[in-house]
C-alpha cells in the first residue's frame, strides 16, 4: 500500500509562480488547472463563522464573498484526492462541463440548495453538479471565503480564461518533468513533485502496518508454543522408536530431519491448494512467503520438541522403555 501510495502521488508535477501569482498554462495530457479568487456569492447566503475575528468596516464588495477554484477535473484536485473534501452526492466537474460547479453540504443546507439548484456568482449561473463535505486548514481572516464551508469549485471551461494559480501534470514518464522543467524556468516557477495526498494518507497507512506486524508476530509466537506442545506429546509416543534408530547408529541430526520431512510432507497436499489459490488471485510472492515460514515454524518446532529426548543417551532412552 505505502508503494501504491507513493508511486500514485509522486506521478503528479505541481507547477507554481513563486510569487504565487497567476500564470498561463501550457497544454500537456492529463493536466488538471486551478485558478482561484474570490467572487460575491448574490441569491444565496454564506455560512457564518460562530466564533473568530470580524470587521465591522468591510467594504459591501467584500461581504457574502466565496472562495472559487476553478478546475477542469475536482476529482484530481489534492483536497479531493487526499479526503479532506468527500463528494457526498452529484457528480465530480470534468472537462468537458460548462456552468457546473461543486458547493459544500453546510452552503447548500442553509440556502435549501440540491443537485440540479442553479446559483449565481458575480452574474454567472452555474448548475449544481455535485455536494461535498469535509473541513480543510483554515487561516480566518475576517473574510466569509476563509471557511471551508464556503469553498465552492467551478468547471475552468466556464472561466474563459488561459491563466492559472497552479497546474498538476499527471505523468509517470521521467522525461515530462524534464519537459515541464524547460518550458517552466526555475528562475520564475517553482516545479516540484506533490506529495500530500501520500503523507496525508501515509500516518493511517503506518498504524494499519504496525497493527499487521503486531498480528503476523503474534500468530508466529503462538503457532511454535502448538505446534511444540503437540510434537512433544507426539515424539513421546515415539520415544521406542527414537532408541532403536540411535542404537543402531543412527545420529540424532538424521532422526531429527526425518521428524521434519515427515510434517513437510503433511503439509504438501494443503500447500497444494493454498498454491493453486494464489495462482488464481495472482499472489503467488505471497504463497511463497507464508509458506516458507510454514516451513521455519516446523524446523523451530521439532528442534524444541526434540531438546529434552536428544540431549538423552541411547542406553537411557531404552532403559525407560523397560
Amino acid at each position: 500500500m505505502e508503494r501504491s501510495l507513493y508511486s500514485a502521488s509522486h506521478s503528479s508535477i505541481v507547477i507554481q509562480k513563486k510569487d504565487g501569482s497567476e500564470f498561463e498554462h501550457t497544454s500537456f495530457e492529463n493536466s488538471v488547472y486551478e485558478y482561484d479568487f474570490v467572487s460575491k456569492l448574490e441569491d444565496a447566503k454564506v455560512v457564518s463563522i460562530k466564533q473568530g475575528v470580524t470587521l465591522d468596516s468591510l467594504p459591501e464588495e467584500y461581504k457574502n464573498v466565496v472562495s472559487v477554484v476553478g478546475t477542469n477535473n475536482t476529482s484530481k484536485h489534492v483536497l479531493f484526492r487526499s479526503g479532506v473534501f468527500t463528494l457526498t452526492s452529484g457528480k465530480d466537474i470534468e472537462s468537458k462541463d460548462k456552468n457546473s460547479i461543486l458547493i459544500h453540504s453546510d452552503l447548500a443546507k442553509k440556502n435549501h440548495l440540491k443537485v440540479g439548484d442553479t446559483i449565481c456568482l458575480n452574474s454567472h449561473t452555474y448548475t449544481i453538479k455535485g455536494i461535498f463535505e469535509g473541513k480543510k486548514h483554515e487561516t480566518y481572516t475576517g473574510l466569509s471565503s476563509d471557511l471551508s464551508e464556503n469553498t465552492v469549485f467551478v468547471d475552468y471551461h466556464s472561466l474563459n480564461s488561459n491563466l492559472v494559480n497552479k497546474m498538476t501534470v499527471f505523468s509517470r514518464d521521467k522525461t515530462t518533468f524534464k519537459q515541464v522543467q524547460s518550458l517552466y524556468p526555475s528562475s520564475e516557477y517553482v516545479v516540484s513533485k506533490d506529495t500530500n495526498a501520500y503523507q496525508s494518507s501515509l500516518e493511517s497507512v503506518q498504524s494499519m502496518k504496525h497493527m499487521i506486524q503486531i498480528l503476523s508476530f503474534s500468530i508466529i509466537g503462538c503457532g511454535l508454543v502448538v505446534l511444540s506442545l503437540v510434537l512433544v506429546l507426539w515424539l513421546r509416543d515415539r520415544i521406542h522408536e527414537i532408541g532403536i534408530l540411535l542404537s543402531i547408529g543412527k545420529s540424532k541430526m538424521e532422526i531429527i530431519f526425518q521428524f521434519i520431512f515427515e510434517l513437510i510432507f503433511i503439509s504438501i497436499p494443503l500447500g497444494i491448494v493454498v498454491c493453486v489459490i494464489s495462482l488464481v488471485f495472482n499472489q503467488v510472492s505471497s504463497f511463497l512467503l507464508s509458506y516458507g515460514l510454514l516451513m521455519s515454524i516446523i524446523i523451530v518446532s521439532v528442534l524444541i520438541a526434540s531438546l529434552m529426548i536428544m540431549i538423552k543417551k541411547p542406553r537411557e532412552i531404552l532403559s525407560k522403555l523397560s
